[in-house]
């Protein structure tokens, strides 16, 4: 088990080094160049495949990206802890990575309007390809994948939480990132930009909790 500090220390580890400012110039410079050369082949790539048919089992797999499966039952699990089974400690828990999944859930929309880009799907029927902002339709909400931030939001919750099981959480969070290309539901610089958000996001919010009394004195013994 591990302490509060030495669960923060840990995740802040890997923050600190991906948000530092080259770190994050390149990253940046990764996802433009993904937006410029990659995106398209690797859409034009799967739709050859055909995955959506081939592998139905993917199609299933993908789902846990919806923040459909999260926010109602953490929702549920929370007010359990707090007026069924009372306990602080898990309440606390459950309440923090409901915050892992709403907070970046709210802001993935947002920049889906703000930025307007097409979903794949349009490349394929009318030929549009790029950033059309202030949109409304979600045939025009690729960027950044939902699904992606999501689950990502909530593997880098859980590793917060569970340190000792980090990777164990954060391959089976990459799988379901890149099924979103694999079924081209998202372009690679979609899910590229959504797990950094995630990343950023989820080490705000830690910032800010550690900060509340209420927080630290719950994560004791971790």
């Amino acid at each position: 088990m591990h302490n509060t500090e030495d669960v923060v220390t840990r995740f802040e580890r890997l923050t600190a080094i991906l948000i530092k400012p080259w770190v994050f110039a390149c990253y940046l410079g990764l996802i433009i160049f993904s937006v410029v050369y990659l995106d398209r082949p690797i859409a034009y790539y799967f739709h050859m495949l055909d995955l959506q048919t081939h592998l139905t089992l993917l199609t299933w797999f993908t789902q846990l990206g919806s923040n459909k499966l999260y926010l109602g039952p953490l929702f549920v699990w929370a007010l359990f802890f707090r007026y069924i089974q009372p306990n602080k400690s898990w309440e606390a828990r459950v309440w923090f990575l409901w915050l892992c999944v709403l907070i970046p859930s709210i802001i993935c929309i947002l920049l889906k309007i703000a930025f307007g880009r097409t979903r794949p799907e349009l490349l394929f029927s009318d030929h549009l390809y790029g950033f059309y902002g202030l949109q409304m339709h979600t045939l025009f909400w690729s960027f950044p994948s939902g699904h992606a931030t999501t689950i990502m939001g909530f593997v880098f919750g859980l590793s917060v939480l569970f340190p000792r099981y980090c990777y164990y959480f954060i391959f089976p969070g990459l799988l379901v990132v890149l099924s979103r290309i694999m079924l081209i539901h998202h372009y690679l610089s979609d899910v590229m930009a959504a797990s950094y958000i995630a990343l950023v996001e989820v080490a705000l919010l830690l910032h800010w909790l550690r900060k509340k009394a209420f927080f630290a004195d719950v994560l004791k013994g971790f």
